[in-house]
């Protein structure tokens, strides 16, 4: 269940992130992982983070993260994105923007990792 922070998402952006977590699941370590949106808005820093977590029931300690993959952005710097991965570690800018909202961003960065999910599959 995605979590939004700072943010009152408008319905586009609602919808984009169910779609996401309805839509996509991954294959790693022959294991199925669901993901979980976050949107994080503030007002120097925004950023988009997907957890992909096991498809069972969490155990007495919550969920053990397998991937996490965040995308910030920061609307001074208005031509770059970061995107960090935790498997394997790695941050990466990309040449995106500039995002007039924090909504158009995060629509942005849950569409941009959908299609690299897509290209791994």
């Amino acid at each position: 269940m995605s979590k939004f922070y700072g943010i009152n998402p408008q319905p586009a952006t609602r919808q984009a992130v169910g779609k996401f977590e309805d839509e996509v699941m991954i294959r790693k370590d022959n294991r199925y992982l669901i993901s979980t949106v976050y949107l994080d808005m503030q007002e120097d820093s925004w950023a988009v983070a997907v957890a992909y977590n096991p498809s069972r029931n969490p155990g007495l300690l919550g969920h053990d993260h397998l991937l996490e993959v965040r995308y910030t952005y920061s609307p001074k710097n208005r031509t770059t994105m970061t995107m960090l991965r935790s498997d394997p570690l790695e941050e990466l800018t990309l040449a995106a923007g500039p995002f007039p909202d924090p909504d158009t961003f995060a629509r942005y960065a849950i569409t941009f990792e959908r299609d690299l999910v897509n290209r791994q599959a």
